[in-house]
């Protein structure tokens, strides 16, 4: 009969590993367990989040399909609007005129004007 040296054994045959590499192998399942547990749960935490914004966007939009804001009044002569955007029930306009560049504040649901900050070029 052969006797086996530690450096001959069989992959997967425990029968002649030490307690202390058992020990370790056992350890290092527990940890692929648990971390294959905590992307699992980091996986459905991101879907869950991506499903709870779809829902919540889909009912902004139909809550926010009223009247249509007219702010053409608002503006002075030769003024063009350059951006907007749309936050928090306030809508920003960046308005360009002949001599100065213009924010207009307007409350979405009423369509007046909030505030009007108005920014003066550097060397007039």
């Amino acid at each position: 009969m052969v006797q086996q040296t530690p450096d001959e054994q069989m992959p997967g045959d425990e029968s002649f590993q030490s307690p202390e590499m058992l020990d370790v192998q056992r350890k290092i399942r527990m940890m692929v367990v648990s971390s294959i547990l905590i992307m699992g749960l980091g996986i459905f935490s991101i879907l869950g989040v991506i499903i709870y914004k779809s829902v919540a966007n889909n009912e902004s939009a139909e809550n926010g399909q009223g009247d249509p804001v007219i702010v053409g009044n608002q503006l002075k002569a030769g003024e063009s609007v350059r951006s907007m955007i749309v936050e928090n029930g306030t809508i920003y306009l960046l308005v360009d005129g002949e001599d100065r560049t213009s924010l207009m504040m307007v409350d979405k649901k009423s369509g007046t004007v909030s505030r009007r900050i108005e920014f003066i070029p550097q060397g007039q």
